[in-house]
């Protein structure tokens, strides 16, 4: 498998997630929504090994390490 381009991230949700710093190249043949999806999930699986993902949950109210992840993709 291959890991995507990480950095670390320190926010109140997820002080210790890890998330990727751009799209994966090899979704570029998809639209800009699902690279990113498809670039966070990636992230998110490799993290699950060393608990990387700061205890976020792919999904959760308030926001979970896909809202989180999208939204630092997006450049916002």
């Amino acid at each position: 498998t291959a890991a995507a381009p990480a950095a670390t991230a320190t926010t109140a949700a997820g002080a210790a997630a890890v998330f990727p710093t751009a799209v994966s190249s090899k979704y570029s043949s998809l639209s800009a929504g699902k690279a990113r999806m498809n670039t966070c999930l990636d992230q998110y699986k490799a993290n699950k090994t060393g608990n990387g993902n700061g205890g976020l949950k792919w999904i959760q109210k308030g926001g979970g390490y896909y809202s989180e992840c999208n939204k630092r993709l997006k450049g916002g």
